[in-house]
């Protein structure tokens, strides 16, 4: 009889250097940098999405941009070393330095691994504690059964199947990308069974693939309550056909003069340019969807760390937008949204390249 697999829910910790010298003096005081407290503990209480549950997997990781981190506090603390005594700017400069040491252990790197073992907790009573420190969630969970890998994972062995949150030390992991994830980190660890044999997909979704994507996902698709979800098993597979190849790109960088960069959730080739599109679980909850798109559209480039497009081949006045109900396009010149399209209705490839002419039809005549 073949055993089922635990089906759980995952996702990234990606634990940060102390922003402030305030902020670094306290950490220094209490003797240990958070990542430490993964390292030394039998368990935690730490910030958690709203959605974890008992029994979900948490990967720790340490932030590969702590060293800038730490670089620019250097840098503050010698411009303020008249303000110190000779014994408090030793001790900051070794802490930084010890900083330093840990960094080149784990930074960048996915070194523990631990489970969710109660319900999550909110957190608002300690305000003192929050003005001094950088994060400013209040949803913890309790995590234990900590692993502690041998060999700690490197961003550059999985960035091409996960992009890191840049708004969030929050990166959910599912389906798929779980399961390549943890057979990454088994080539070079032995995990418990816990963790090798977890999967991060209803048993339904783990048989998903281009022949049968539409089938299956048909019966979740309203029911995805995280936009992650809603990317990695429907429009995923939607845009690799809505394009004119089957590669896209995730987590765009939005570039132009005078405003500050925004990321925009995938960008797509379709008609020889490229065109942004948005993922959202419901347009009409959004407070002003107009406002948020518009910083995709009249960009002077868009890139990832795999692509630079100029605005020449961009849909600079476009932006597609796409949620569990129906597909939008966005038009900048006009500040509109308008529907094209009810997701309900797509019941094979051919009604997905009927989208596709649709779209490129308005997005090259408007």
């Amino acid at each position: 009889m073949t055993k089922t697999k635990p089906y759980v829910q995952a996702y990234i910790n990606n634990i940060s250097f102390p922003n402030s010298l305030e902020e670094l003096a306290d950490f220094m005081e209490n003797g240990l940098y958070d990542l430490e407290k993964i390292l030394q503990n039998e368990s935690v209480e730490w910030t958690a999405p709203k959605w974890t549950k008992i029994g979900d997997i948490v990967f720790f990781m340490h932030a590969k941009t702590s060293i800038q981190t730490i670089r620019n506090l250097e840098k503050q603390l010698n411009n303020l070393k008249q303000t110190y005594s000779e014994y408090e700017f030793k001790k900051l400069w070794n802490w930084l330095q010890y900083g330093k040491k840990l960094y080149s252990l784990y930074g960048g790197k996915i070194f523990a691994i631990g489970k969710v073992f109660d319900n999550i907790i909110h957190d608002d009573n300690d305000k003192e504690f929050y003005d001094i420190h950088h994060w400013q969630s209040r949803i913890y969970a309790s995590i234990n059964d900590f692993f502690i890998l041998e060999e700690p994972i490197a961003l550059e062995a999985f960035k091409d199947f996960i992009s890191i949150s840049r708004q969030s030390a929050i990166t959910s992991v599912l389906g798929k990308d779980f399961d390549r994830l943890i057979k990454l980190i088994s080539l070079k660890n032995k995990l418990p069974s816990y963790y090798k044999n977890a999967t991060a997909m209803p048993i339904n979704l783990a048989n998903i693939s281009k022949a049968n994507w539409l089938n299956i996902t048909s019966d979740y698709r309203r029911t995805f309550f995280l936009e992650i979800q809603f990317r990695s098993y429907y429009v995923d597979y939607l845009l690799k056909e809505l394009g004119d190849i089957k590669t896209f790109y995730r987590e765009c960088r939005c570039q132009k003069i005078g405003i500050p960069d925004s990321f925009v959730d995938n960008l797509i080739k379709i008609n020889n340019k490229y065109l942004p599109v948005e993922v959202k679980l419901s347009v009409s909850a959004e407070k002003d969807i107009c406002r948020q798109v518009s910083k995709y559209c009249n960009n002077t480039k868009i890139s990832n760390d795999k692509i630079t497009i100029e605005s020449d081949k961009l849909f600079s006045n476009n932006c597609l937008v796409i949620d569990t109900e129906k597909i939008y396009i966005y038009f900048a010149k006009t500040n509109e949204i308008i529907e094209i399209f009810d997701l309900e209705k797509i019941k094979n490839i051919e009604d997905i390249k009927y989208i596709r002419n649709i779209i490129i039809n308005l997005i090259s005549n408007k």
